[in-house]
């Protein structure tokens, strides 16, 4: 029984059961090393499933149980859907796969699933033909506007499905789509769900941290591709040059000028975040022995960390006031900067995709995970037993960002000004 689209008379009820099954079809009611038809049969007369849903989740659990061979991928798929991720850094990372598959399937209509406040990374990307924004947190919250959305993209008839997140919700959505050919890494219970699975790495039961350029493109080495450089690569778009001009021109920025970036903050949590009054020292001692013009730049609902670091200044820096720039002139802002100094942020990839120096302050993640493009990166990270933790708020002392000192942060900064800045 093909499955062209969802009944208008499935029930919302119906719909909430459903909702709130799936994510342990992997458990102990389908799993298929302890379960069986009979437990299948009753699962779905206890939900009273729609007889198209039935068919879906029979499908789906056969396959898992007797190991259906994967189908062939398409030669020349017509149309791809990815599914990127959600993070400023992550989708940065990211664009090594995009240009990828965009080289081995030049053909193809390529549209990706993006929330709405990462469009203007990847908005003018050449390695896109168009970008489906979506807002689960927002105004596609809840049950019916998620259903409308996975209508929304059944009437589409993709070909293909990637998903380049390893929630389960990112392998539900393209399995719900009703796409033949998904793709993604074997993770979070929701191997059953795609057809083309790539095993992450293991060692002692646990998944070994890998950095996402090469985890993503691990991707397309399973479909194939044969491009997998590994450079970052962003398009600002010509509004966002312009933008970042103004600023430069508004602030007596000169090409020659060392221009130092200076990120204090981080989306993750405070656990990410440097000593303020460090960054203020670091900022005036690069100012007094390089005439640097400092700027530093506040993400949303960051302002206070800023404005607090310029108070404890003795020099000058670029004061931007209350502006929070946009993600595509800070693009193109990094692009001409000189050099950047930043906590473990999203932006601190701009700086590789457009070669410029960065020192990374990184306190409770774990390097791995970033390891990759890092000629021009010095990192910093205090050894301490209790990490790399991974909490957004440190419940101790935050020892791993306090004992990193201004003074390695000034030597690391020196080093790099010696090397790539002053020529």
């Amino acid at each position: 029984m093909p499955i062209q689209s969802f009944p208008a008379h499935l029930s919302t009820e119906n719909w909430c059961r459903i909702s709130n099954c799936l994510p342990k079809l992997n458990g102990s009611v389908l799993r298929p090393t302890l379960g069986s038809r009979m437990q299948l049969s009753r699962v779905l007369s206890m939900l009273q499933v729609h007889s198209t849903m039935q068919f879906v989740l029979i499908h789906s659990w056969r396959s898992a149980a007797t190991g259906v061979k994967m189908p062939d991928l398409p030669p020349e798929p017509k149309k791809i859907l990815l599914r990127l991720p959600n993070w400023v850094g992550d989708l940065v990372m990211c664009t090594p796969a995009l240009r990828s598959i965009r080289k081995h399937y030049p053909a193809a209509h390529i549209a990706a699933i993006l929330k709405p406040s990462l469009i203007k990374l990847i908005e003018y990307s050449p390695f896109l033909d168009r970008i489906i924004p979506y807002e689960p947190k927002g105004k596609d919250r809840g049950l019916r506007a998620y259903l409308r959305f996975i209508q929304k993209l059944r009437k589409e008839c993709f070909d293909m499905g990637i998903a380049f997140t390893s929630s389960f919700s990112s392998a539900q959505l393209l399995f719900l789509a009703g796409i033949p050919v998904r793709v993604g890494y074997a993770k979070n219970a929701r191997s059953w769900m795609l057809t083309h699975r790539k095993k992450p790495l293991r060692e002692g039961g646990k998944n070994v941290p890998v950095n996402k350029v090469l985890l993503d493109l691990g991707l397309c080495e399973l479909l194939g591709c044969t491009d997998l450089s590994t450079r970052p690569e962003l398009h600002p778009g010509q509004q966002a040059e312009e933008q970042a001009d103004a600023l430069c021109s508004r602030y007596g920025i000169r090409q020659d000028d060392l221009l130092i970036i200076m990120i204090p903050g981080a989306t993750y949590g405070p656990s990410k975040c440097w000593k303020q009054d460090y960054f203020a020292q670091v900022a005036d001692r690069l100012i007094e022995e390089y005439n640097a013009k400092i700027m530093f730049i506040a993400g949303p609902g960051e302002l206070l960390i800023v404005r607090t670091i310029l108070k404890m200044m003795h020099r000058s820096p670029i004061d931007l006031g209350d502006q929070i720039l946009p993600l595509d002139t800070l693009m193109a802002l990094v692009r001409r900067c000189s050099m950047m100094i930043t906590n473990d942020t999203g932006p601190r990839h701009f700086a590789v995709a457009f070669d410029k120096p960065v020192v990374v302050i990184m306190g409770s993640t774990d390097p791995r995970h970033t390891d990759c493009n890092l000629e021009k990166t010095i990192v910093l990270q205090e050894t301490v037993p209790c990490g790399p933790c991974h909490l957004r708020q440190c419940p101790t002392d935050h020892r791993c960002m306090s004992l990193i000192t201004p003074d390695r942060v000034i030597e690391a900064a020196r080093s790099m000004i010696a090397t790539y800045c002053l020529k």
